[in-house]
């Protein structure tokens, strides 16, 4: 009758294993967000706008390359680019694509942390050494667990980056 502590103890471990897995997860998985804000793209309505044919490249703390991101037009989201052709940005690898976005965020996790700064190329308008806003979240991650659908799943560490531009005038905006 003494295996009540023992499986107690058992049950505390296998818990303890399970979250501390969940955050090397967290760690070592991301999950972007790229966005160029494009206030030449004013209107009535909107203060900016997504703008077509876009070409980023991240730099670190030391304006090191770090990746490049491209746009998808006609949609106008931005996806980086793996620099394994084979990976891409998982795109087109819709039997695979699972296992492809394992590789690709285990990628984005180990540049993501260290962005600063970006190259933006817009159709002719290239703009050099433009600030990004970077927003980082890892709150999530103990819920990886949770068996429903708008909860749990691998946890990822989630990275939402903007930089803001006027295409019309080809500048930077603050």
């Amino acid at each position: 009758m003494g295996g009540g502590p023992t499986i107690a103890i058992a049950a505390v471990g296998v818990a303890v294993a399970a979250l501390a897995w969940g955050y090397w997860h967290a760690q070592t998985h991301a999950n972007l967000n790229l966005r160029v804000d494009d206030y030449g793209l004013k209107t009535e309505r909107l203060a900016y706008d997504s703008p077509h044919e876009v070409t980023l490249t991240f730099l670190g703390p030391a304006n090191e390359p770090l990746a490049t991101a491209r746009s998808v037009d006609p949609e106008t989201y931005i996806l980086a680019v793996h620099p394994d052709k084979q990976i891409g940005n998982c795109q087109h690898r819709r039997a695979d694509y699972a296992d492809c976005y394992a590789d690709y965020s285990a990628w984005s996790a180990k540049w993501a942390p260290l962005v600063r700064r970006a190259h933006v190329v817009i159709g002719k308008c290239e703009l050099r050494d433009l600030p990004v806003s970077v927003q980082a979240s890892n709150d999530e991650w103990w819920l990886w667990w949770v068996p429903l659908p708008h909860v749990g799943g691998l946890p990822r560490r989630y990275f939402d980056f903007s930089v803001k531009v006027d295409s019309r005038a080809c500048t930077g905006v603050k």
